[in-house]
């Protein structure tokens, strides 16, 4: 029964079209290729503190090159919302929104060639103590932006695989 469910599987997502990302074989989209234009990208500097945690985390996963193709230009904003509200008004938990615009140009003729817009969000509990309040809520932007880094890695590795 178990032989029979791995085969029907194997042939469902066959006939569904799933194509790994990172595939070998097609020497036009081969994974070397797809490493490669992800290198190319040139990061732009990124505003404020938790840019530079996002554009180092991007400058890890996407590489560098001695040349350069393209800009990735990243603008990030942050939203801060109390609710959970006690009796006497206190907020007892935040919510932490981080949205990236992303634009990627072409450096050759200066030309859009991908736009997206990331967020994600997170919460946590607002502690007694207003040092802890901040800890925690500084960490969870910078895990919100590394999050965003590795989206992003994501979607541009699926963009330059379709190319």
């Amino acid at each position: 029964m178990k032989q029979l469910m791995v085969i029907i599987f194997c042939i469902a997502i066959t006939a569904c079209g799933y194509k790994p990302l990172y595939q070998e074989g097609d020497p036009a989209k081969s994974i070397t290729n797809n490493i490669e234009e992800l290198s190319q990208v040139r990061i732009d500097p990124i505003d404020d503190r938790l840019g530079q945690i996002m554009r180092n985390r991007l400058l890890d996963i996407l590489g560098t090159s001695a040349t350069e193709n393209y800009r990735l230009s990243i603008q990030l904003s942050e939203q801060i919302e109390g609710y959970g509200f006690r009796q006497d008004g206190a907020v007892t938990q935040e919510q932490v929104l981080v949205t990236a615009n992303v634009r990627l140009y072409n450096l050759a003729d200066n030309v859009l060639v991908y736009s997206t817009v990331l967020e994600d969000r997170t919460s946590f509990d607002v502690a007694l103590s207003d040092f802890a309040t901040v800890t925690q809520r500084e960490d969870a932007k910078r895990r919100l932006v590394v999050e965003l880094a590795n989206q992003l890695h994501r979607r541009l590795a699926l963009h330059f695989s379709k190319e």
